[in-house]
């Protein structure tokens, strides 16, 4: 993803720099807090203001936006199903996908895929 390559490891803490690479490595699994932190082995609440102090938003908008900007890739360039590249992407609730393609976008997938390809 491009913005991997934008990210400056000296910049962020190493925690931050820890759970960026821990994200894009398992971008396509269940990324929750928990899972993030125990892997950190730090504390939710320390965890969750180190970044947004380091990233400006929180950890599971960071997530939602990759996750968004993997699926316009697979919307476009495959013919896969909404509910498979939910599925692939790590959305256990396709309609979770929706909603934050569709807040971050402003519209829902299919018609993302459907303005794009006309």
């Amino acid at each position: 993803m491009d913005k991997k390559r934008t990210i400056n490891s000296s910049v962020y803490s190493p925690h931050v720099k820890k759970a960026i690479d821990f994200t894009f490595q398992y971008l396509n699994e269940e990324l929750s807090l928990k899972r993030i932190t125990e892997y950190l082995n730090i504390n939710k609440s320390y965890f969750c203001k180190l970044f947004k102090h380091h990233m400006g938003i929180t950890y599971t908008k960071f997530v939602n936006e990759l996750r968004i900007e993997e699926s316009k890739k697979l919307l476009l360039e495959t013919d896969l199903s909404i509910l498979d590249i939910a599925l692939s992407l790590g959305y256990n609730n396709p309609n979770y996908f929706i909603k934050a393609f569709k807040e971050q976008l402003r519209t829902t997938p299919l018609k993302y895929r459907k303005e794009m390809e006309g």
